[in-house]
């Protein structure tokens, strides 16, 4: 199961995926039909409304970020481009976007296109309950962040790797598989704490911004909190 996880860059919640491997939303001026599809980004849309008992307060996002050093946020322009339609998508200073549902554009087989060259920027989707300390994230929204990314994640995913991947419901749910999330800041040390209950949680040797939670252990509830140290 390692080594398939291993070859599986694209699913960027899998532990084994370094932080550098986030999934990529392509780049282009025009119409491409390498980029990832709109109608497979609503199915991170769908699976946000499926979960949303875990984090019935939660908003969802998408974040952008740079894959290099030379890459930045500036000028950076988002829109969902299909032969027919165009929506412009608006960008949050840091990136973040909420991307809207549009029947049209699914009907136009459209794509998530940017105004920067291809592979210069990265997405991850953010789920968020507000209220929730600078330092922390609510467990039961990192379970609807890790849905979402697997939703849209797969469908760009051999038959094979999907099916071992999805056995025992799937890799937010499966005890087996260690999910990776990104903290704000490298870490020193995380611990996961419900009322007089606390526990450390791993933190990746070398991605010391990458924390491991335990998102199949239904003994921590979806109002546990992951509290970060910073390093």
């Amino acid at each position: 199961m390692k080594a398939l996880l291993a070859c599986l860059p694209v699913l960027a919640t899998v532990a084994v995926a370094t932080a550098s491997a986030q999934p990529v939303v392509e780049v282009s001026t025009v119409r491409d039909p390498e980029l990832k599809p709109y109608a497979t980004m609503v199915k991170g849309l769908d699976a946000f409304d499926a979960q949303r008992k875990h984090a019935p307060a939660a908003t969802l996002r998408f974040l952008l970020r740079p894959a290099t050093k030379d890459d930045t946020l500036a000028g950076l322009e988002l829109k969902i481009a299909g032969d027919l339609v165009t929506v412009p998508v608006p960008l949050d200073a840091d990136g973040g976007f909420v991307l809207p549902r549009s029947a049209a554009a699914l009907q136009d087989h459209a794509g998530l296109v940017l105004n920067k060259k291809r592979n210069s920027f990265r997405w991850r989707p953010d789920v968020r309950t507000p209220g929730i300390p600078a330092n922390a994230r609510r467990l039961g929204d990192l379970r609807v962040q890790c849905a979402v990314q697997w939703a849209i994640e797969q469908q760009d995913l051999p038959q094979q790797a999907r099916a071992a991947l999805g056995a025992g419901g799937g890799p937010c749910v499966s005890p087996v598989m260690h999910m990776a999330f990104e903290a704000p800041a490298p870490l020193r040390a995380a611990w996961l704490r419900e009322g007089t209950r606390r526990e450390a949680i791993p933190v990746h040797r070398h991605q010391r911004r990458v924390f491991n939670p335990p998102l199949a252990d239904r003994s921590w509830s979806d109002d546990a909190l992951v509290e970060f140290q910073a390093d």
